[in-house]
């Protein structure tokens, strides 16, 4: 269908409405066509044509304005009709979940460690060396009044505890299981190989949980300088049975 720029150039030479009826030879039937070409050029119809066009027009707009109205009592009644119904027999909403969030490592390739921060796990005897996960810290994670490194669990790459370490992680300091959380000693190694006992704690939050290194973490921010945005690799190892975590300066 040609545009209606493109019949106006058609027409631009027709200058009245009779000049046009010479070249139109069905009768006259308003359409959505003739509202449009009518508004811009008025000319070219009679002055019945003109009412005809609006009688249309009105006609139409009714139209529209009925269906509007219609859908909208269908909705208002469909959902009196479900406030209405028992809970357990209502319709569930429709959810949108949201994708869970997936980390992949390149080539799922463990990335190295440093040679010297390997001979340091040697010289400690240490083993069962684990790539926990790349950590960028927030200010959350540098800010003297928060003293704690968190570690989202659905970012680390593999279970890194033992099972009495889990179970030891929900324990709390009173009978009752309303105290504050024990938690679990681990050695931190820093990116220049000094070693710090803190805590590891388990929190519960709103999208999940976190482990978190508490207590004396603003000591290693404060050795290292860390500063937002920095980026960590974590690692977990053992001496023995002891648990130590290292983390790599990016």
């Amino acid at each position: 269908m040609r545009s209606l720029e493109t019949l106006k150039e058609l027409v631009a030479t027709i200058t009245d409405w009779k000049s046009l009826k010479k070249m139109v030879c069905k009768p006259f039937k308003p359409c959505i066509l003739h509202l449009a070409i009518s508004q811009h050029v008025t000319q070219l119809y009679s002055e019945e044509e003109l009412v005809q066009l609006n009688n249309f027009r009105k006609l139409h707009s009714s139209v529209e304005s009925k269906s509007k109205t219609k859908n909208t009592d269908q909705r208002v009644t469909g959902k009196r009709q479900i406030e209405g119904m028992p809970k357990e027999e209502r319709p569930m909403p429709a959810v949108i979940k949201k994708p869970k969030k997936i980390i992949l490592m390149q080539n799922n390739q463990t990335p190295d460690l440093p040679a010297e921060i390997k001979n340091r796990v040697t010289e400690l005897n240490g083993h069962d060396i684990k790539f926990l996960m790349h950590k960028k810290l927030f200010c959350s994670d540098v800010k003297p009044n928060s003293n704690r490194l968190s570690m989202p669990i659905n970012e680390i790459m593999c279970e890194f505890l033992t099972e009495a370490e889990i179970a030891k992680l929900d324990e709390r300091d009173d009978t009752n299981g309303k105290g504050r959380l024990v938690g679990v000693e681990v050695t931190v190694l820093d990116p220049c190989m000094r070693e710090f006992i803190l805590p590891l704690k388990k929190w519960s939050m709103q999208r999940t949980d976190t482990y978190n290194l508490v207590k004396n973490w603003n000591s290693i921010v404060s050795a290292n300088k860390f500063e937002e945005d920095q980026e960590l690799q974590i690692w977990s190892f053992r001496v023995d049975n002891k648990l130590y975590l290292l983390l790599n300066k990016l």
